[in-house]
């Protein structure tokens, strides 16, 4: 037996054994902000990260809940297996070219140090530090790089504003973050949006997405590639409103926020790198009685990029306006069942001149138009379902959705859509086994030979097993 399945098995047999240990143990509060509090996973989190009114009161509030801890940390690993329809890229004709390198084996896909919490009663600190993991079949690094993930440092004020309670109902709060709309509360907010594991599996899946998604292949700035400093009010804990600014962060004091390494702290694309500030505006009327919360909101976010990353010229930039609404539904009694819904609706306008100057694109203006929802279910916290839709569709450009390109549109066109189902069980409060199925009804503006090299959007359909441990 090989070294490389050895250490497979090994990871493997240590999985089911921390599971076995679990089913006996009783639930306890292990994680950071769990000490902190002195309540369980569950009393903030549906299914983390996914939050309860009280994990949302606890976030609103500056993370300040409790008392400070002396030993502030907790480990989160996360290992996958990953199975593609067809992982032939059709547009070899040798038949040689995989389409998900890391398919087929279990990997490492994710290590991540959380810290923080309350340091004082006005000032707490959400931090994350996380690393990349390796095909343990590869042989390859362990480390792809370990630098800041999500990080968030939040400052607040309490006061009572005297409707019908002497005691605090409203929060006042200053924040300085590293990734657009990580301060939101509800998971219709990309940065919490559904799906919350890491999958890795990479397949031809669609080209374009919003700029305030933050990993767009259409020019859009860069998810921890930004710094953040904002100002929200939580006004009689039912009305929040928000404002925050966003620029890269390259040559400022917050390059330490940046998630990447090499010059300019990671600015590698000519998305990275904002012209100026990016303003973000947030919205939201939220209700809680009894078991039951309802939230309904709007966003919205403007940004300029250079459109070569090295050099900072305002003559060349393309800007964005993304708006959006979304409403999220929960029930948390616990006997035995708790559910939410969550669905947004974005639209984005964009203006891609230097695309089309430098032959990238066939006209400067576009329109995206994104859907998303997802339903959960939990049955004793222990057994999970969740069920999501996503599409997205709009201008057609034969230039900037690489019309005759491997994973590219034949006809120029955005527009895709897929179901993804997941399947989970949590047998204690800080372990998951996830099974996941993405199914793909059309990628880049077709469902057969979509971008035309015969690639179909079925054979990017995806199985991935996925165990997510912290500690």
């Amino acid at each position: 037996m090989t070294l490389t399945r050895v250490a497979r098995w090994l990871t493997l047999s240590l999985a089911a054994a921390a599971a076995w240990i679990g089913l006996s143990a009783p639930a306890q509060a292990i994680p950071v902000f769990a000490r902190q509090t002195g309540h369980n996973c569950q009393a903030c989190h549906i299914s983390y990260p996914e939050l309860t009114a009280y994990g949302r009161e606890f976030k609103l509030n500056g993370y300040t809940f409790g008392e400070s801890q002396p030993f502030p940390f907790a480990l989160a690993v996360m290992a996958e297996y990953a199975k593609i329809g067809d992982n032939t890229d059709h547009s070899d004709p040798t038949g040689n070219t995989k389409i998900c390198s890391t398919c087929n084996e279990f990997s490492l896909t994710q290590w991540s140090l959380f810290f923080g919490g309350r340091i004082t009663d006005n000032l707490g600190v959400f931090g994350q530090a996380s690393s990349g993991g390796f095909p343990l079949d590869s042989g390859s690094n362990c480390c792809n790089g370990f630098a800041s993930d999500n990080t968030e440092v939040r400052y607040v004020q309490r006061f009572s504003t005297g409707a019908g309670s002497l005691e605090d109902d409203t929060v006042v709060g200053l924040l300085i973050n590293n990734n657009a709309t990580m301060q939101d509360v509800w998971h219709s907010a990309p940065a919490w949006r559904f799906p919350w594991y890491p999958y890795s599996a990479t397949n031809l899946g669609p080209l374009a997405s919003l700029y305030i998604e933050g990993t767009g292949a259409n020019g859009t700035q860069s998810g921890h590639r930004v710094v953040g400093m904002g100002a929200y009010t939580w006004y009689q804990k039912n009305w929040y409103a928000e404002m925050t600014f966003y620029r890269s962060p390259w040559g400022g004091p917050f390059s330490f926020l940046d998630y990447g390494s090499g010059p300019r702290e990671g600015i590698t694309q000519p998305s990275d790198n904002i012209d100026g500030w990016s303003p973000y505006g947030r919205v939201a009327y939220s209700r809680d009685w009894g078991y039951y919360s309802a939230e309904i909101g709007a966003s919205i976010m403007h940004g300029k990029t250079y459109y070569d990353a090295l050099v900072a010229d305002s003559s060349q930039t393309q800007r964005f306006t993304d708006y959006g609404i979304d409403a999220q539904f929960q029930f948390n009694k616990n006997e035995p069942w708790i559910y939410s819904i969550v669905a947004s609706w974005n639209h984005e306008k964009n203006d891609l001149s230097p695309l089309v100057l430098n032959n990238q694109a066939s006209t400067a203006s576009h329109t995206l138009n994104e859907i998303n929802i997802k339903g959960t279910a939990y049955y004793d916290r222990v057994y999970g379902a969740t069920l999501a839709y996503y599409s997205i569709n709009g201008t057609s450009d034969p230039l900037l959705y690489q019309s005759g390109n491997p994973g590219g549109s034949a006809t120029g066109s955005p527009s895709s859509a897929y179901f993804m189902g997941e399947l989970n069980w949590v047998p204690i409060q800080d372990m998951r086994f996830s099974l996941n199925y993405t199914y793909y009804t059309k990628i880049n503006g077709g469902k057969s030979n979509f971008d035309g090299l015969g690639n179909n959007a079925s054979g990017q359909n995806l199985l991935q097993f996925a165990i997510w441990w912290i500690y």
